[in-house]
């Protein structure tokens, strides 16, 4: 039994090796959330976006669809992904830097609507990243940052908790999200000046078999482990 370590989850290479398996396993998932993101902001032609750890892309390339799109990660695996995915109509509205989304860089008040889809959450400074939205956004801009909520809400996470708990050394609750409770989300949130409103949004994420995707997926990634040892 090896040792789960969480400090990985803070490091680019451990994103850029598990991105192609990231963006297949919830990419399709992710994408509903993001759909909503964008309807709840009501971006549209002439707003300059930012998504800060934008992943593979969920949010951006819809978004690239309407408008212009910074679209920001420290993976640059996950950052391949997205450029791979974009149409031409897209790559000519999305910028994509790898960079750190607790340092922006942007000038002040530059950014109309700002996102970070389930990225910021997982920050080791997050007030930093908060504040960083803030300071970017022009003067009535909005912004919206996604967590998951508390784990027992959510049946998929569970089973994907207890095949942590299984193959590592995983103390109880070091799988449950940050942000994952509306009060911390809106006192974090209100530190750096924003008016706070939190929202529960919930998509069905449809598979036939949870467990063996997740079992398939974590023997795929010990075999390269093993590959390269």
């Amino acid at each position: 039994m090896s040792t789960f370590d969480i400090s990985q989850m803070f490091a680019a290479p451990a994103w850029d090796d598990v991105s192609k398996a990231y963006a297949a396993f919830v990419g399709d998932h992710l994408r509903l959330y993001a759909q909503d993101a964008l309807s709840r902001l009501n971006v549209s032609a002439g707003d300059h976006v930012l998504d800060v750890a934008t992943g593979p892309g969920t949010l951006s390339l819809p978004a690239a669809r309407m408008t212009r799109v910074s679209a920001l990660d420290f993976s640059q695996g996950m950052l391949d992904i997205l450029r791979n995915k974009a149409s031409e109509s897209e790559l000519a509205n999305l910028t994509l830097t790898q960079g750190d989304g607790q340092a922006l860089p942007l000038g002040d008040a530059t950014i109309d609507v700002a996102f970070s889809m389930f990225g910021l959450f997982l920050f080791t400074d997050r007030a930093k990243g908060i504040s960083e939205l803030a300071r970017v956004l022009k003067p009535g801009g909005r912004a919206l940052v996604a967590s998951w909520q508390p784990q027992d809400r959510i049946p998929q996470f569970a089973v994907i908790g207890q095949a942590l708990m299984e193959l590592a050394e995983v103390p109880p609750g070091a799988h449950e999200p940050p942000l994952a409770h509306a009060e911390t989300f809106a006192e974090e949130m209100s530190a750096a000046g924003f008016q706070v409103v939190v929202e529960s949004c919930k998509h069905t994420l449809k598979m036939q078999d949870l467990e063996a995707r997740w079992a398939k997926q974590s023997q795929e990634h010990v075999g390269k482990e093993q590959a390269t040892k």
